[in-house]
């Protein structure tokens, strides 16, 4: 199958363990047998945008994410980093998230002034 492909299964992968979710729990949830996400996930069967979108809803994400392609020249364990760290954020308040902006925007810069 086509890259896209494995690379849309991979993301489903990491972001139903981002959430915490068995492949059981994210397929009862969906109402897919355990095996077809499996399948999904494994590159072994074409993913519809319907069932793209059910998945996204579940792991409250936006479908897009699913399908955002890392080119070889993208570090993609940096990118896993990066989506570590916003996935918690999305759900904060803005006044949360202006805190936490400035307490970080505060370690980078103590950060660069080591170096």
């Amino acid at each position: 199958m086509s890259n896209i492909y494995l690379e849309v299964g991979n993301k489903v992968r990491f972001y139903r363990k981002l959430n915490k979710f068995t492949q059981k729990e994210l397929g009862e949830i969906l109402d897919i047998d355990q095996s077809y996400l499996g399948r999904i996930e494994s590159d072994e069967i074409n993913i519809t945008l319907a069932t793209l979108t059910k998945i996204a809803e579940a792991l409250q994400i936006d479908p897009y994410k699913l399908l955002e392609y890392n080119h070889k020249d993208q570090d993609t364990s940096k990118l896993e980093e990066l989506d570590k760290i916003n996935f918690p954020l999305s759900s904060l308040e803005m006044y949360e998230l202006t805190h936490i902006t400035k307490i970080l925007s505060e370690i980078i810069e103590w950060k660069n002034d080591k170096n």
